[in-house]
């Protein structure tokens, strides 16, 4: 049996975190090593990961100092990975019991070694009891999952979520270490395969994502007039947002294999052309409207 690498971020998760270890430690895939990286919890967390390390040795807590955010944490945690295949975890989700299994098995068929490989599947939407909400994330939020394959949509619209998928070590050797001030380590992660067509979708749905006071991602389906009201209340965040695509397509480009990208420009004027090229006919062709609507507008006015 092969071994992976499963790579874990936490921050104050004493809520749910020894739920998530508990789904791990019970897979049908057995040969794996969880890191965890904390980001200075100021709550049980640490504790509880102390307690099922003491009882797994295949837990290994590598860090418990300040990293500065999710991003940073993660880096952390994936750069004491040392497997060919990692898998990326949260600390509130619940893992599927043969989800290391299935991805592994999916991943391995079609590496073929010589170019950074990512798979990504479909999520259950559970509330903070793991109670269903959505079966399918991707169809309650009517998202085609297919468009991420595309790399220039994943550089303002990426739906690929880190703590569904398994890569493998030659992506890991390009993305490695994360760079400052990108949107997030998925997206980066997701580009990067995306631009050597090394992303695939594995259609089924290999954990359940807890929805919380701290952590909703739109299991429901509210209206559309009332997402873009609430989209507005993050105008200011979403110019925050502008700036890291910036920094995620510059740094992106610093990469010699991704040729792909270096003919596409969004600062200056050419911000204009890329929102009308790119982002408006997603307004009317696509899901996520407001969005749509409100990225678009961002980079019509901030370049």
């Amino acid at each position: 049996m092969s071994h992976v690498d499963i790579a874990m971020a936490t921050y104050n998760g004493e809520s749910y975190i020894e739920e998530q270890i508990l789904s791990i430690i019970n897979q049908t895939y057995s040969s794996w090593t969880l890191y965890i990286s904390d980001d200075a919890s100021t709550d049980k967390t640490l504790d509880i990961i102390n307690k099922y390390e003491k009882i797994d040795p295949r837990i290994k807590l590598i860090n418990t100092e300040r990293q500065g955010g999710v991003v940073n944490n993660f880096n952390c945690a994936l750069s004491a990975t040392r497997a060919n295949y990692v898998l990326l975890a949260d600390q509130d989700d619940y893992w599927n019991h043969d989800r290391v299994e299935k991805l592994f098995s999916y991943i391995s068929a079609r590496d073929t070694f010589d170019k950074p490989l990512m798979v990504f599947s479909d999520l259950e939407i559970v509330d903070d009891k793991l109670v269903m909400i959505s079966e399918s994330f991707y169809k309650s939020n009517y998202i085609d999952p297919l468009k991420n394959l595309n790399p220039v949509q994943l550089l303002w619209k990426c739906s690929v979520y880190g703590c569904t998928t398994i890569l493998n070590r030659r992506l890991l050797d390009k993305c490695l270490p994360i760079p400052a001030g990108i949107t997030m380590h998925d997206n980066w992660l997701a580009l990067n395969a995306a631009t050597e067509n090394g992303l695939e979708y594995l259609d089924v749905r290999t954990i359940r994502y807890r929805q919380h006071s701290n952590n909703v991602v739109g299991g429901g389906n509210k209206g559309f007039i009332k997402k873009l009201l609430s989209l507005n209340k993050n105008v200011v965040k979403m110019i925050k947002y502008r700036g890291s695509i910036n920094t995620l397509l510059d740094e992106a480009k610093n990469i010699p294999s991704n040729d792909i990208l270096q003919g596409v420009d969004i600062k200056g004027k050419e911000s204009v052309g890329f929102a009308f090229k790119e982002i408006f006919p997603a307004i009317f062709f696509q899901s996520k409207k407001a969005y749509s609507i409100l990225i678009f507008i961002i980079f019509m006015v901030k370049r």
